[in-house]
């Protein structure tokens, strides 16, 4: 490979970028998307967290300081893991230029940009690699900004910093193996981790398969691999490492919080999955265009689809005579690796960090993609007309057949276990057709054997169906409504500014959002309370403390997965323990009755309280009895009297039971029946808006407030036989609980959070020797009673308790974020170690020199 720095690049990744960002620009035009019109791209994932991190981003900076523990993220956690997985790219600060509620027109900007900055990244990459400045360089760069990967994960846009870092990261590798020093690999790999540790990982792995084969590349056939190389290899593994070392300060801390999250295994994943091979011939639909839209954003075969003149150049590339064997060689070994790795589950999982994706299972196809476009246009360089004539009708007629047998396989395949994620995959006749005369014509028009005059006609086509491709995924995703979502945010911001406190800690319950008008799908507010800035109970991320979102479920609380935690399930009872000051429900602001502050004084009977899963009636009831003993029991049971059972479908039967209440007051419902339909509940005829639960995750469900003696009817649906023996039905003693919560009010922990401080005052009463806090335990908390250091204590799952000594007691929590400094330790050891490595070989270079 040539490494003439001579070459004019900068004008060449000015005009790829440019193009880049007028391509993309024009689609969010033609789709209305902010600022080009009244629609946002806050779908999916966009919509559920990336707004309202980016929202909460914002907030952060306007206060001046990013708590470590933050209590807008669920009912509080070390922030750091979210801040490492999200916020973490320079490019996020583009949100600080646009008011909270413009977040999603500063999401299209920050798209824009990414897209522009792959393809200016790509274009100084092909130009240094192959030592060449033709202005052919801008179409395949502008082929890896927009490819199949981009189009379909553009919502998950923290990943697309990692194709930027791509093509610099294997410069940096190049300029190696050419005897140059290896600082750009450095340099450029340890940002990439900064960045987003989590496609960091990925592309480290790729940096070895790229290594290998830029040896093969560029080892004579007469040498040994190994031996002729073991310096070159011996200094990429210690510049590798201290890379590694040097972002421990990002990786460290973000461990330890990862560590206290939920993996998914392979027992967690869908069908097609389950598979020894992960796709079929279905597979062979992503290397054209229109394979992926919003209906198979979950579940499809690799997103590798970069033109399909790159796939024929590809397969120019192994039939051009003078392509070297060895080139061929390193480049089909790169392919084989990455392909094997897609099919293959284990080896999946290890590109994922050894956990299940939730959705968009091959995430790092980009990777498939950037080792196509570089032999694509190393074929266009060698003079693709140059292949044989057999090859030149062979490849297009393989390829058509490839796309053909998708086709088929997809609306044909007699694979039952395979019907459902089948038929999620678009199969157009017409996209077929399209699919296949752009075969024809590239096959023809790379063959040409003048490319000066050609190659711009290639140049539009390609740009075009890049162009359809990244608009036909665009318009099939359920676009939010900017319009709306600015005005809802306004609304809600003014609103809950009136209820919530930036330094006295409490929590609010939202049991829905505000914000659903503005979006096309479910919007269920997970994040409302990162995107409002207030204190919530809900949350939806990949850094879910498990412990926590665990405790939650106990206390009745519904968890979809174990990346999310609801409000529904909530009850008088737990919102007492999480220091629920007020409840939202719609337009409806409520204080809550049950309220005392953020914790109380309670005895060792009650820190030594062991929740049980799945007795969620059992866990409220002990918790009470624990804090203030009663003869009468907080929760009493009701019993549901069969009227009728009756057949609604086939498995399926409606039975509907009277109830005579015993107290007046909240009745909550429960059942250990896996078949009961949550989201067919009725009482009095009254449909409740209950969250539909397949997979029974059981919650608490309010039937609503009844009178005593005055008679219920409860409707359900389930498949069992025994269902009303399964259904477990209790209501509030709302007396007794009005008499505790009146006593506890008196000696209440009612604290503030400021500068990752939680400080507050509690009184002592009888033998009340420990103060119950309604703040998820973390080893990152440090607290002192009075000025002495105390050891905090996991109570009620995964709560605090802090010891009393006095009668008054003052009370102070600090949190410090856990391998923060350890990690800024090893990071300044790692930069000192490659500054090291680096002054000792040139000192050793110099000693050379001196000597001949």
């Amino acid at each position: 490979m040539n490494l003439n720095k001579s070459q004019p690049i900068i004008p060449i990744m000015a005009i790829a970028a440019s193009l880049a960002a007028i391509v993309l620009s024009i689609i969010l035009l033609i789709n209305q998307v902010t600022p080009f019109g009244h629609q946002n791209l806050l779908v999916g994932d966009m919509g559920a967290q990336y707004a309202p991190f980016f929202t909460y981003f914002h907030h952060a900076v306007a206060a001046g300081q990013f708590p470590a523990f933050s209590f807008s993220i669920g009912v509080g956690a070390n922030s750091f893991p979210l801040v490492a997985y999200y916020l973490l790219s320079p490019f996020n600060l583009i949100i600080l230029l646009f008011s909270a509620s413009q977040t999603p027109t500063a999401i299209t900007y920050i798209l824009i940009l990414k897209v522009a900055a792959i393809a200016a990244s790509m274009a100084f990459f092909l130009s240094r690699h192959f030592g060449r400045s033709d202005w052919s360089i801008l179409i395949f760069a502008i082929t890896f900004s927009l490819c199949g990967f981009v189009a379909a994960n553009f919502v998950n846009i923290m990943w697309l910093d990692a194709l930027i870092y791509l093509p610099l990261i294997c410069h940096g590798i190049d300029r190696f193996k050419a005897g140059n020093s290896s600082n750009q690999l450095f340099i450029w790999l340890t940002l990439c981790i900064l960045v987003n540790y989590y496609m960091g990982y990925m592309i480290g792995l790729f940096t070895i398969i790229y290594m290998i084969q830029t040896i093969i590349q560029t080892q004579p056939s007469n040498t040994k691999l190994i031996a002729a190389n073991g310096p070159f290899i011996r200094r990429f593994i210690v510049t590798e490492l201290c890379s590694g070392l040097t972002s421990m300060v990002v990786l460290l801390p973000t461990a330890y919080g990862m560590l206290q999250t939920a993996k998914v295994g392979p027992e967690n994943i869908s069908p097609i999955s389950r598979l020894f091979f992960q796709f079929g011939p279905e597979g062979f639909s992503q290397i054209g265009l229109g394979a992926t839209v919003y209906d198979n954003r979950l579940l499809r075969a690799p997103a590798i689809f970069s033109s399909l003149a790159i796939f024929l150049l590809v397969a120019t590339y192994f039939a051009h005579p003078k392509i070297s064997r060895r080139h061929k060689f390193g480049v089909a070994t790169s392919l084989a690796v990455l392909l094997l790795s897609m099919l293959i589950e284990p080896i999946n999982l290890a590109w994922h960090l050894f956990s299940q994706p939730a959705g968009s299972p091959f995430r790092y196809s980009f990777l498939f993609s950037f080792i196509m476009i570089t032999t694509a246009y190393e074929a266009w360089s060698a003079k693709p007309q140059l292949i044989g004539r057999r090859a030149k009708l062979l490849i297009p007629t393989l390829t058509i057949a490839l796309l053909a047998a998708s086709f088929i396989y997809i609306r044909l395949s007699p694979v039952a276990s395979l019907t459902d994620y089948l038929s999620l995959q678009p199969d157009s006749a017409k996209v077929l057709l399209l699919n296949s005369f752009l075969v024809c014509i590239f096959a023809i028009l790379i063959t040409v054997k003048n490319q000066n005059w050609v190659w711009p006609l290639i140049a539009g086509i390609i740009v075009a169906e890049m162009g359809t491709n990244f608009e036909a995924a665009l318009k099939s995703e359920p676009l939010g409504n900017q319009s709306v979502y600015e005005a809802l945010v306004r609304k809600q911001t003014a609103n809950l500014n009136q209820i919530s406190s930036s330094t006295t800690l409490y929590r609010i319950n939202q049991s829905s959002s505000q914000l659903a008008p503005a979006f096309q799908e479910p919007y269920l507010g997970y994040n409302d309370p990162l995107l409002f800035n207030y204190n919530g109970i809900q949350e939806y991320s990949s850094t879910l403390n498990e412990a926590t979102r665990q405790t939650l479920k106990m206390l009745g609380l519904y968890s979809k997965n174990q990346r999310r935690i609801s409000t529904a399930g909530s009850t008088a009872i737990s919102n007492l323990l999480l220091g629920v000051k007020t409840t939202i429900s719609g337009q409806t602001t409520t204080p809550n009755p049950a309220y005392v502050g953020m914790g109380f004084p309670v005895t060792t009977q009650f820190t030594n309280l062991k929740l049980a899963r799945g007795y969620l009636f059992l866990n409220l009831e002990n918790t009470l009895q624990r804090i203030q003993p009663a003869k009468q029991p907080y929760l009493i049971s009701e019993t549901a009297n069969l009227v009728s059972r009756t057949a609604s479908s086939q498995s399926q039967k409606t039975y509907t039971v009277k109830i005579t209440p015993k107290a007046s007051g909240p009745l909550y419902l429960d059942t250990s029946d896996n078949t009961f339909d949550y989201a067919a509940i009725q009482v009095n005829g009254y449909r409740l808006k209950t969250i539909s639960n397949p997979f029974h995750h059981a919650y608490l469900v309010k039937l609503g407030s009844v009178k005593k003696g005055a008679p219920v009817i409860l409707k359900f649906k389930s498949r069992s036989a025994h269902a009303t023996s399964m259904i477990h039905l209790k209501s509030l003693n709302v007396a007794q609980l009005t008499n505790l919560t009146a006593s506890l009010r008196a000696h209440s922990f009612q604290p503030t959070y400021q500068n990752n401080q939680v400080t507050g005052t509690v009184t002592r009463s009888g033998n009340h020797s420990w103060l119950y806090t309604a703040i998820p335990y973390d080893n990152g908390w440090k607290a002192t009673v009075n000025g002495q250091t105390v050891a905090v204590k996991r109570v009620l799952g995964n709560f605090i308790a802090l010891p009393l000594n006095a009668a008054t007691n003052h009370i102070t929590l600090t949190y410090h974020t856990p391998g923060l400094l350890l990690g800024a330790i090893l990071s300044f050891i790692g930069l000192l170690a490659y500054l090291g490595t680096m002054i000792c070989r040139r000192l050793l270079l110099a000693t050379k020199a001196a000597k001949h």
